[in-house]
């Protein structure tokens, strides 16, 4: 059966169609007020009636940051209506004096308190009082309240009460989270978070998914989670808080099969689209996650690939503020109007940028099945140009060189400022322009090697298709260190297993192809949060260990306590194969030669088409390979080699394995 990997991002929509045997790729302009429009024309092109697809969306971030969620209510445990508003008093910046809270969620009028109460050690005190429900609801609908999110003290260990009441609201026809459902763990604040979060996203997702659902007729799809994993459409419309990072994590999840291929275990990720940039490490062939990620400072308490986003892509607008001074970004023009050379604006972007310097090659855009307009770049950053005193040439390369910064400061934040040296990592850039700043950003980081691999104009829908599926079931467990310790664990997981084994078979995964992955958070008595290790017989050792790395001490005679028990169920998909190729010797065919404006000067570059190129051969430098779906620019600095895999790789001259 053809599967078929779709990324929807905010200039272009991705895709990557597999047969089996054969890949093919392309690449389609988004349509942001209705992203499946997108993916119904690239559907279209194929012509097949019976596929799988896999499906990244950016319809729940997008959802968030416009804030155009749906109208929520949030019910509380009387008394602590006002959860969401006090809040943490965590402070992102420890010293100012202007205090910026985080987004409000919700407003007070629509917070409610019902009594009820539920002890820690999960026993029922007191009942949902329901009798005042009929006004409540009647209140809601009033205020045009259409999802509500239950967040009942101690309901981790017993749901019943927020069973009870949510039972009641959906009767009444609204879209209900409870927060035993999304995030049955203690931390009332960050519980509610969550869980507003996935009330007030779930009529978008749902009419969204509904509305795709409704295109692709019997065939089955799957959508990618902030995780890494995929779920079947029935599931992310009940949590599609998972998806808050859907987009971004697809590429994520093809490095790491590439970091594996090519024996490269540490890699930087570099996604660089028309909108933004996302950036992530793989460490000893491990995805990085986080169950402490925020957006605009609310926590999100759910696993997240750990990827920092800058708004810095082929899109970014470039303006002249207040004082005078250049600034790119973090305004996108899109995909409609697009930047100037698009032919419907007359913003200049760092895509004009590009054009007006000759790195993207406009008879080649796109393979030449998009036709851009060079003459409107020009004068898009002609008025530019004139406003700082510049020539063209050094304008549209300052406007390059800004979003190359705003995309290190990203890069920096993964690696340097985690103690990570980006000196022994290996860069991987993708995107449609990731290949276009990879050289410029890793001479300013003293990375010495770059790795780009084929599709990369596709490559996160291309990690689609070699993604699994993962359901994560957690519950929280509050037990201190004593003897019997391992027994209550082994039962506290037997049931959690039971659960995700139900969901795996539901979901048509064999036992041969199913596996059940267990994990503790752990943390010092006395310690407010905690780390997560593997459930094994070292695991009180792993602990130790993983806090020593982290912090530089560990406690070995300090007790020690479990919180949360994990268990993450995999499925196994349908494996992908990149095929190797022979080595042939020679040049490369050289498709042309142009005159490029590159590190202030203009140089020729020798012009090469990346699907024509072989393993082994030669690639002279300067350098720039284009493909249908990217371009890549390798300045005098780099030699250029290609692997097995046809992945380009670039070393820094006069380096041998790692540092300069």
């Amino acid at each position: 059966m053809l599967r078929i990997g779709v990324d929807t991002g905010g200039t272009f929509t991705d895709f990557v169609f597999f047969d089996g045997k054969n890949i093919k790729t392309s690449k389609l302009p988004s349509t942001p007020e209705n992203p499946a429009n997108s993916i119904q024309r690239g559907l279209d092109s194929v012509g097949e009636s019976s596929f799988e697809l896999v499906h990244g969306t950016t319809v729940a971030t997008n959802a968030f940051l416009q804030k155009k969620m749906a109208r929520v209510a949030f019910v509380a445990t009387r008394g602590f209506e006002h959860l969401l508003v006090i809040g943490r008093q965590n402070r992102t910046s420890l010293f100012s004096f202007q205090v910026k809270k985080p987004f409000q969620l919700i407003p007070l009028s629509r917070c409610y308190g019902l009594e009820e109460r539920t002890l820690a050690d999960g026993t029922l005190l007191k009942p949902a009082v329901t009798s005042g429900l009929p006004k409540l609801i009647s209140r809601m609908k009033k205020q045009r309240v259409v999802a509500i999110g239950i967040v009942f003290l101690h309901s981790y260990q017993n749901p019943e009460n927020e069973n009870k009441v949510a039972e009641i609201f959906r009767n009444h026809g609204f879209q209900v989270t409870a927060s035993s459902e999304i995030m049955p763990e203690y931390r009332e604040y960050e519980r509610a978070v969550v869980t507003i979060l996935n009330s007030s996203l779930k009529p978008i997702i749902a009419t969204y998914v509904n509305n795709l659902k409704s295109r692709l007729e019997r065939n089955r799809f799957y959508i990618m989670q902030s995780n890494g994993g995929v779920l079947p459409p029935e599931r992310i419309i009940n949590e599609p808080v998972r998806t808050i990072m859907s987009g971004p994590a697809g590429g994520v999840i093809a490095a790491r099969r590439f970091s594996g291929l090519t024996r490269n275990p540490n890699i930087i990720t570099l996604d660089m689209g028309g909108t933004s940039t996302d950036v992530s490490i793989i460490k000893n062939g491990q995805l990085l996650l986080t169950r402490d990620g925020y957006m605009e400072n609310l926590p999100l308490r759910i696993p997240i690939i750990d990827i920092a986003t800058v708004g810095a892509g082929g899109g970014s607008i470039a303006k002249i503020d207040r004082g005078g001074v250049l600034q790119v970004g973090p305004e996108s023009a899109g995909a409609d109007p697009g930047p100037a050379c698009y032919g419907k604006s007359h913003l200049p972007t760092v895509t004009d940028a590009f054009v007006v310097n000759g790195i993207i090659q406009p008879e080649l855009f796109l393979g030449g099945n998009m036709k851009i307009f060079p003459q409107k770049s020009i004068q898009a950053v002609t008025k530019i140009a004139t406003s700082v005193g510049k020539t063209l040439h050094e304008t549209a390369e300052g406007i390059i060189m800004i979003s190359v910064s705003a995309i290190e400061k990203a890069l920096r934040s993964v690696t340097l400022e985690k103690g990570e040296d980006p000196r022994f990592y290996t860069l991987l850039p993708f995107g449609g322009a990731g290949g276009m700043v990879a050289t410029l950003l890793a001479d300013k980081l003293g990375i010495n090697r770059i790795l780009i691999p084929p599709y990369q104009g596709v490559f996160s829908a291309l990690g689609m298709l070699v993604a699994d599926f993962q359901k994560e079931f957690s519950h929280s467990f509050l037990k201190s260190f004593g003897p019997g310790i391992s027994r209550e664990i082994e039962k506290g997981f037997s049931k959690i297993i039971r659960e995700a084994n139900r969901v795996l078979t539901q979901d048509g995964f064999s036992e041969e192809n199913s596996v059940i992955q267990r994990e503790l958070d752990i943390r010092y008595r006395g310690q407010y949060f905690e780390l997560t290790v593997p459930f094994g017989p070292d695991f009180v050792q792993d602990f130790h260990r993983k806090h020593d790395r982290l912090y530089s001490y560990r406690l070995d005679d300090t007790d020690w306590e479990i919180v949360n028990l994990r268990v993450m169920a995999l499925g196994r998909t349908s494996e992908i194969r990149i095929r190797k190729k022979k080595k042939q010797f020679g040049q490369a065919p050289l498709l042309d030669k142009k005159r490029i404006y590159f590190n202030g000067n203009f140089q020729t570059f020798y012009v090469y088409h990346r699907e024509a190129i072989q393993p082994g051969q030669d690639i002279r430098v300067p350098a720039i390979v284009v493909s249908d779906t990217s371009t890549v620019v390798v300045g005098r600095d780099f030699e250029v080699g290609v692997d097995e895999y046809t992945n380009l790789i670039l070393t820094s001259k006069g380096v041998d394995g790692g540092t300069k």
